[in-house]
């Protein structure tokens, strides 16, 4: 990450912790993606000074080759999401919050958290999994749970708010995928992806890019007696799909069931003093480049117009730059929207 004067070396200190669970979720796959998961956790300095108290909970996504332990930092000169965090605390009064980076490795370099039945319930494993054994051993505050991600990441927090309202109560999507924000032609494609699908398979190089899709297209277009792809093989189905698989097609699926856990909405230049039973925050860059030959910002753009007019409530923010180079400042404006949020909520009991 590359560093700036929001994250400055300060003497609060959260304490990381590291531990390792067999997900239900995802035993007995067909893709053998492993079922042995690893969480880093970032705990508050005053944690264990504290034991009556209950603390707010993120749970944060990474994108595609990323690992649990990839937002982290033993070097402030290179910070990661402990001194953004620590920084932030002591500096600006952010909530004191547990953060859990959740393992979404996979032999795809990325499991975009879907169910499958071919690489496992990823989605459960998310939703379900991970939060019981997390909120079983630390004392998390109840109605104080958000969700965040980058990229990969952060399509999942928006495809898990919108199908889970009732688990959390903020959701941070950092540049959520590109490709996966609006509608695209894909049909015109079919052969291109039958072939890199093929070279994919079987252990030949393709397009990086296809990894993606592959793991995608196993949990919206899966065939478990189509090995070593277990994709189908009607492409025009399958392209057809994939078409209509995107986070704004997801929000018009889905608006009748989340809407009812959104209140309020405005931009990030706005205040409002409404509270929200779930908020949405997205962002993207100025210089992300182009997905399936669209502008990424225009996809953005295009997403954001269509849950305006859905009447789904989102705070949204572009900023100079690109995909990578200012995540440091992406996460700490993802961690005052969701500490901001939490404040206006009610204390736990």
């Amino acid at each position: 990450m590359v560093r700036n004067a929001e994250c400055e070396v300060t003497l609060y200190q959260g304490v990381i912790e590291r531990i390792s669970f067999e997900a239900p979720s995802l035993k007995d796959n067909l893709a053998k993606e492993e079922v042995a998961r690893h969480l880093v956790i970032y705990l508050p300095q005053s944690y264990s000074e504290e034991n009556d108290r209950r603390y707010p909970i993120i749970y944060v996504m990474h994108g595609m080759e990323g690992t649990p332990q990839g937002w982290f930092s033993e070097n402030p000169a290179e910070p990661g999401l402990n001194h953004i965090m620590d920084s932030l605390v002591a500096s600006t009064g952010l909530e004191e919050m547990i953060l859990v980076s959740v393992d979404g490795t996979s032999s795809l370099k990325g499991c975009w958290f879907l169910n499958s039945p071919v690489s496992g319930n990823f989605f459960d494993y998310l939703t379900k999994d991970v939060i019981d054994v997390v909120e079983k051993k630390y004392r998390v505050a109840s109605g104080k749970r958000a969700i965040f991600g980058h990229s990969m990441g952060g399509f999942s927090a928006l495809y898990a708010a919108m199908h889970r309202p009732d688990l959390y109560q903020a959701c941070a999507a950092l540049s959520p995928a590109g490709m996966m924000m609006r509608k695209h032609d894909y049909r015109q494609h079919g052969d291109f992806f039958k072939q890199q699908i093929g070279l994919l398979t079987t252990g030949r190089e393709c397009e990086w890019f296809m990894y993606a899709y592959v793991a995608i297209l196993r949990a919206i277009s899966p065939d478990v007696n189509n090995p070593p792809s277990y994709i189908s093989n009607d492409m025009d189905t399958v392209m057809a799909t994939l078409e209509d698989f995107h986070l704004t097609s997801i929000a018009q699926e889905r608006v009748s069931s989340f809407l009812p856990y959104l209140q309020g909405g405005k931009t990030i230049e706005e205040e409002s003093d409404i509270a929200s039973t779930l908020a949405l925050y997205a962002e993207i860059g100025t210089e992300e480049g182009d997905a399936v030959g669209d502008p990424i910002l225009d996809s953005f753009n295009s997403m954001i117009k269509h849950f305006e007019a859905l009447e789904i409530p989102i705070v949204h923010h572009v900023f100079e730059g690109g995909h990578v180079d200012k995540i440091e400042e992406q996460v700490a404006r993802g961690l005052r929207f969701i500490s901001d949020e939490f404040r206006i909520l009610p204390n736990p009991m």
